[in-house]
């Protein structure tokens, strides 16, 4: 299979074509044949070592290579480095972020909910329909254990229980809590927000006696189970040896300093 090869089938997964689309080449010969793929959430200069000194022919990424959403190259000291990094290790890069999220249901969000190990389905309107309910703070519990996302925080009402979730994986920007304002859930799980916008609706909401909340995870803790079953899924079709490479949160922590 070739690197170009590889994208088609990972396109081929959504539910109807993306275009335009971010889905694209970024570095590397498409021609290139692959026997090893490697998936990440984010090229961060230590996963493309890591992923070159695997041996990856490819590396899959979910979000930009140059932080821009369409990829355009600036002439900035970091993006010159970062561009020479990539040439010198002859991967093929490209990213998988439209069709994946317009597959039915959503991998990202089916990489996050399998993470979970609970029960779900997705109903109509791609809400996530949990077998059993929950309270906010026993999923908060729940995704610190098995998504191993350092410090979840939740707005507004902790203990109300229910089965309907809301999932604003990634960078929702300022629209988190308007599926609570329109009363269809009471709960969404979001990675990146507005806090001066959303989460102080949340927060006003639930002081004046509405039950509700959202849980925030930070953008790439909400989305990185979704790229690491993408590889356990192409892998199983394609036959082809993947591997995910986890870049870590974005942020250092106070309690991780010894």
């Amino acid at each position: 299979m070739k690197a170009v090869e590889l994208l088609q089938f990972l396109r081929s997964l959504s539910a109807h074509p993306c275009e335009p689309t971010v889905d694209t080449f970024k570095a590397g010969d498409p021609e290139r044949t692959v026997k090893k793929a490697a998936f990440c959430f984010i090229a961060t200069p230590r996963v493309i070592r890591d992923a070159h000194a695997w041996g990856a022919d490819v590396l899959v990424t979910h979000e930009p290579t140059y932080h821009d959403h369409f990829d355009n190259f600036a002439s900035d000291k970091v993006e010159i480095a970062k561009r020479e990094l990539l040439e010198s290790t002859g991967m093929a890069v490209f990213r998988y972020h439209d069709h994946a999220h317009a597959a039915q249901p959503d991998l990202i969000h089916a990489g996050f909910l399998d993470k979970l190990g609970i029960g779900w389905r997705m109903d109509e309107r791609r809400m996530a329909v949990l077998d059993e309910p929950l309270t906010p703070f026993e999923l908060a519990e729940l995704i610190e254990k098995n998504c191993g996302v350092k410090h979840v925080r939740v707005t507004g009402s902790l203990s109300f229980s229910t089965d309907r979730i809301c999932l604003m994986l990634g960078a929702c920007g300022a629209i988190t809590h308007e599926p609570i304002q329109r009363g269809e859930v009471q709960l969404v799980v979001c990675g990146e927000t507005c806090e001066w916008k959303c989460l102080e609706y949340v927060r006003d909401a639930a002081e004046l006696g509405f039950e509700c909340a959202v849980i925030t995870l930070g953008h790439e803790g909400s989305e990185r189970d979704g790229m690491s079953y993408l590889a356990r899924l192409t892998g199983g079709e394609t036959g082809i040896e993947t591997k995910y490479f986890e870049a870590g949160e974005v942020y250092s922590y106070t309690d991780d300093v010894k």
